[in-house]
């Protein structure tokens, strides 16, 4: 599999103690799906639809999410909400992006939620985490347009690169933190999905081994993380 995966560092070279707590564990914390999407077709169909929005189409954040970031759904979320195994509702939007359209109409498939997130070139999602995961009831799918060498998802003790087309997902419920320091935008599709035989099928199976020592890490993981933020903000 052509996917870049960097080890982060030694366990004493960590600058976090929060990286430190997965490091030596032998979890996997994230992984390439058995799933690549033709890049330079993904391309093209953005293109199209990012000419064809206007700025007030979008989703504009600033201090919660990360400072110059914005979105495009492709999906409205079902009324009675993400646990009801509902399908989000497709928005017109989706009609410019018919490969991924195709992905998400599969057998055994239910995205409840799908974005197009972009992050502006020398941004910096910080560390945070979600209960999105494939060994709990939701998870995330990414499937990177444009990826900039150099941009990495810092996931516990590692770093990770994937290249355009190729779908992968991680364990969210260690902190991560998503870093561009380059001077292109990182331009990404996320798909919120129900955990499905289908999508299991698609990941090896270390991503979801060891669920108790994942959950305990991840706690401890999140202990750490939250106590340096309020130290921070003291």
């Amino acid at each position: 599999m052509d996917h870049a995966v960097q080890q982060a560092g030694e366990v004493g070279s960590f600058p976090h103690p929060w990286q430190r707590i997965s490091a030596g564990s032998g979890l996997t914390l994230h992984a390439a799906a058995d799933l690549r999407l033709d890049a330079a077709m993904l391309q093209a169909e953005f293109a199209g639809l990012d000419a064809a929005l206007t700025q007030d189409q979008r989703g504009h954040y600033q201090n919660g999410l990360g400072e110059g970031w914005t979105s495009i759904p492709l999906l409205d979320q079902p009324r009675e909400g993400s646990s009801s195994g509902r399908k989000g509702m497709p928005r017109p939007s989706l009609d410019f992006m018919p490969s991924l359209r195709a992905l998400l109409d599969q057998p055994g498939w239910v995205a409840w939620g799908c974005d197009i997130l972009r992050q502006s070139a020398y941004g910096t999602l910080a560390w945070h985490s979600e209960p999105q995961a494939l060994h709990l009831e939701h998870f995330r799918l990414l499937i990177p347009i444009h990826a900039p060498a150099g941009a990495v998802t810092l996931l516990g003790h590692e770093a990770a690169a994937y290249p355009e087309g190729q779908a992968w997902s991680g364990d969210f419920c260690f902190p991560h933190q998503v870093e561009n320091l380059t001077d292109r935008d990182r331009i990404v599709i996320a798909i919120d999905l129900l955990v499905t035989p289908e999508i299991r099928a698609l990941f090896p199976a270390a991503l979801t081994e060891n669920v108790q020592l994942r959950t305990a890490l991840a706690a401890e993981a999140n202990r750490s993380m939250r106590d340096w933020l309020n130290e921070l903000a003291a």
